[in-house]
């Protein structure tokens, strides 16, 4: 049994947040994303339940503002860390993903499950690193 206190990771872009018709690569319009309410729901009732939030995304650094706003605005529930990948990164938000657990999270936290949308990125979450990843969202893209 892990010493380390339990967390959830929480992806951004069409888990928490709705898109709507800002293309998943844009970077600016975060503002005009709406919640994902039946997310936000799980969310908070996890952090209820004892678990940290964290919070990762491909989103750049750049964003850190806005997502931040966002946050504060449409997730009623603290979080540890909002993770961004650099504003020169433009490798895949697996590949980053993977990195930012292995640096900021892994070390910290006794990973619950993860929360997240897109094939490739549930993937890794399961298939490298063996966590439980609940795909919110039909993510081939």
């Amino acid at each position: 049994m892990s010493t380390l206190p339990s967390a959830v990771i929480v992806d951004l872009d069409g888990t928490l947040a709705h898109m709507g018709d800002r293309h998943p690569f844009a970077t600016t319009g975060y503002d005009k994303d709406t919640p994902n309410r039946p997310v936000v729901e799980v969310v908070r009732a996890l952090h209820a339940a004892g678990h940290t939030i964290v919070i990762i995304s491909g989103r750049k650094e750049v964003s850190r503002t806005e997502t931040e706003w966002w946050l504060g605005t449409h997730l009623p529930v603290p979080f540890e860390g909002l993770h961004l990948r650099a504003d020169s990164d433009d490798r895949t938000d697996g590949i980053v993903k993977r990195e930012i657990y292995d640096r900021e999270i892994a070390p910290r936290f006794d990973v619950l499950c993860v929360l997240d949308d897109r094939n490739h990125v549930v993937d890794m979450w399961r298939d490298e690193l063996g966590l439980t990843c609940l795909q919110v969202a039909p993510g081939d893209f």
